[in-house]
């Protein structure tokens, strides 16, 4: 009978133990991090500061570390940063390769609810951008001002031909593993293959003039005026439309202005005043 080494097993063991974790890796709870069941979806939000509520809703593919650099925000408001369902430390929302914002639209608008927020502030980068209109169209009298950051009332045929050209980034191991550290593999994968299914999707985001301006929110739209995905008459279209609009085109913005250096302050007293204006 040959001799075992059960060390060098157990040792084996652990190292298969440690790839699959790393393997399949995403963001850590943050101290102030918590979980909230929306009809059985567990979804994760950081809730910082006191006062009045501001929703913070990232863009797509991303979590909530894009606000990282905006925590002064807190010092003013109740911040509530929340990983949009199917990314970060949120649960699936779906696991095909189509993602509706108005679908994740409503499970935000469900946590909410179990916060008993009846009234807030609610700000978007991109897909976060559009989850927001989906919110102040839905339900008017939850979204007291909102922000829009690179937001969109349709996908263009620049937007179609931008992610056509990026290619499958899935099939990309570099991009893959940057969004496997935020998400987990299997969700990142899932993530990269909807984001290219964009490029052929009709009706979600599809915001006409006669949706828009029912929108009854105090409304800053902020729109890079080089915005590669997003052509800038998105945001014209928008100001137009919503009866109480306020637009703020960055020069050299391109599709998220805020995260461009030496943009942040002016982006941080911006939105301040505007939240703070009657």
């Amino acid at each position: 009978m040959k001799h075992v080494n059960y060390q060098y097993f157990i040792t084996c063991l652990f190292c298969v133990f440690v790839i699959i974790q790393t393997t399949n890796a995403q963001e850590k709870v943050s101290p102030n991090g918590k979980f909230v069941t929306v009809n059985g979806l567990k979804m994760y939000y950081e809730d910082t500061g006191n006062g009045m509520p501001l929703i913070l809703l990232h863009g797509f593919g991303g979590t909530t570390s894009q606000w990282k650099n905006f925590s002064e925000l807190a010092t003013h408001y109740r911040t509530i940063a929340i990983d949009l369902p199917g990314h970060g430390r949120s649960d699936y929302m779906d696991t095909t390769d189509v993602y509706l914002h108005k679908k994740a639209a409503g499970y935000i608008i469900g946590l909410l609810e179990q916060l008993r927020i009846d009234s807030a502030n609610i700000m978007g980068l991109s897909s976060g951008g559009l989850i927001t209109l989906y919110i102040s169209t839905m339900k008017p009298s939850l979204a007291k001002k909102i922000i829009i950051i690179g937001g969109q009332v349709y996908y263009s045929k620049t937007t179609r031909d931008f992610i056509t050209a990026l290619g499958r980034m899935a099939n990309d191991p570099e991009e893959l593993q940057v969004k496997s550290k935020l998400h987990g593999k299997r969700k990142a994968t899932l993530l990269l293959n909807q984001f290219w299914n964009f490029r052929k999707l009709y009706g979600d985001p599809s915001f006409t003039p006669d949706i828009l301006s029912t929108i009854t929110a105090k409304t800053l739209i902020i729109h890079g005026d080089d915005d590669p995905i997003a052509p800038v008459s998105n945001a014209w279209e928008m100001y137009q439309n919503i009866p109480k609009a306020n637009l703020w085109i960055v020069p050299n913005g391109g599709h998220v202005p805020i995260e461009i250096p030496g943009n942040q302050e002016d982006f941080v007293r911006q939105v301040l005043e505007f939240l703070r204006r009657d």
